[in-house]
C-alpha cells in the first residue's frame, strides 16, 4: 500500500497541474507534504512505540480515510493537508515493517523488494487510472488497496522498542547523512520523470508507465542477490550517470534504458548501505526506522530541489544537479567503506 502510493506519485503530479491550475514545480509539494509526516513518524515510532498489531491496523486504517479525503477535496492546500496525514500512518507502518525484517536472515531483502515489485505490478494500473479518472481515481485505488491490508493477518514477535538506545558510531551517523543526500538528489529527478517524459519525448502516462515498470523489474532483480556492502558505492556512481541520462540525453530509447538501470543499481546500493548500518548496530533494528526517516526526508528535500532546478522545464539542469547530488552520496560510501576496512573490526 506505501510502495502503490508513492508510484503514483510521479504520474499524479501533471494531472494535478492541469486539474488545480497549479504550476508543475509547484505540485512537487505533494511529494513534500506526505514524505515530511512520513519521516517524522519513521523516526518517531521506533522511540515511544513497539510494533504493535493494533498500531499497524490503526495506521492503515488512518491512511484509507486521507486517502479517500484526498480524492474528495477540490483545493490543493486541503489535498496538501490530507497527504500530511496519510504520511503519518505510511511511516508508521514501514518503520514497523524494516524492524520486522531484521528478525530474518533475508529480511531486509524481501522488504526492499516490496517497492519495486509493487511498482512492477501498479505502475501500468496507475497509469490507465489516471488517463481514466485523473488523480481522485487514483486516491480512491490507494484508499480500497488500504482496507484490503486490513484483512491480512501480521505477526511481529517480540521486537522491542528502540528508545534513545541507540549505537554511537560516527560511521552510521555519516551513513544515515549518506542516505539523506541520496533521497534528496534521487527523488529531485524522479518525481519528474513523467513529466520529462510527456514534455521531452512526447510519452503518454499510459506509456510512462510502462518505463516505471522497467524501473521497478530491475529493483527487484537487484534485491533478489545478496548485497554486497564493498560494492554500494559503485552502484551509487551507476544511478548518478542514470539519473543524468534522463533528463540530458533526447532520446525515449535511452529515457526508458536509464531509468531501468537506476532501478537495478538504486536497489543495489540501499540495502547494502542498510547491512553497513546494522553491522555497528548495538541491535540490528536498532537504526532502520533511521534509515527510513532519513530517505523520506530527503525526498522532502528532493521535490524542492527539483523544483528549483526544473524552472521553466529545464529537464537537462534537473538532472544534471539531482546526478551531482547522488555522486557525493557515492564518496561518503565510499569513505565510509574505507575507513572501516582500515579499522577491520573495530566498532566505529
Amino acid at each position: 500500500m506505501v510502495a502503490a502510493t508513492f508510484s503514483a506519485t510521479p504520474f499524479l503530479l501533471p494531472d494535478l497541474s492541469e486539474r488545480l491550475a497549479v504550476d508543475i514545480g509547484s505540485t512537487g509539494l505533494l511529494s513534500v507534504a506526505q514524505v515530511g509526516s512520513f519521516a517524522a513518524a519513521s523516526f518517531f515510532a521506533g522511540r515511544f512505540f513497539r510494533p504493535r498489531r493494533r498500531l499497524h491496523y490503526g495506521s492503515l486504517a488512518l491512511v484509507a480515510m486521507a486517502s479517500l479525503a484526498s480524492a474528495l477535496v477540490t483545493g490543493f492546500a486541503l489535498l496538501l493537508a490530507t497527504r500530511v496525514i496519510a504520511g503519518l500512518g505510511m511511516g508508521t507502518i514501514t518503520w514497523i515493517a524494516w524492524a520486522d525484517a531484521t528478525r530474518f536472515p533475508r529480511g531486509m531483502g524481501d522488504v526492499a523488494a516490496v517497492a519495486p515489485v509493487t511498482a512492477t505490478v501498479a505502475s501500468p494500473m496507475l497509469g490507465w487510472l489516471t488517463e481514466t479518472g485523473g488523480y481522485p481515481m487514483v486516491f480512491v485505488a490507494l484508499a480500497v488497496v488500504a482496507v484490503a491490508a486490513m484483512f491480512l493477518p501480521v505477526d511481529f514477535g517480540d521486537l522491542p522498542r528502540i528508545g534513545r538506545n541507540v549505537s554511537g558510531s560516527r560511521s552510521n551517523r555519516v551513513l544515515l547523512a549518506t542516505l539523506l543526500v541520496l533521497s534528496i538528489g534521487g527523488s529531485s529527478v524522479f518525481i519528474f520523470t513523467a513529466a520529462a517524459a510527456e514534455t521531452l519525448h512526447g510519452l503518454t502516462p499510459a506509456t510512462v508507465s510502462w518505463a516505471l515498470s522497467l524501473n521497478a523489474v530491475a529493483g527487484v532483480m537487484a534485491t533478489r542477490r545478496t548485497a554486497r556492502r564493498r560494492h554500494a558505492a559503485l552502484w551509487l556512481i551507476v544511478t548518478a550517470a542514470s539519473a543524468l541520462a534522463v533528463g540530458v540525453i533526447g532520446s525515449s530509447a535511452v529515457f526508458f534504458a536509464a531509468l531501468t538501470l537506476w532501478g537495478f543499481a538504486f536497489w543495489k546500493a540501499v540495502p547494502a548501505i542498510l547491512e553497513l548500518l546494522a553491522e555497528r548496530s548495538n541491535k540490528p533494528s536498532e537504526r532502520m526506522g533511521d534509515a527510513q526517516a532519513a530517505m523520506a526526508a530527503g525526498r522532502v528535500v528532493g521535490p524542492i530541489l527539483g523544483g528549483a532546478a526544473l524552472g521553466a522545464g529545464q529537464f537537462a539542469r534537473l538532472s544534471t544537479v539531482g546526478s551531482i547530488v547522488i555522486m557525493l552520496a557515492a564518496i561518503s560510501v565510499s569513505i565510509v567503506e574505507a575507513y572501516r576496512h582500515k579499522l577491520g573490526g573495530v566498532s566505529s
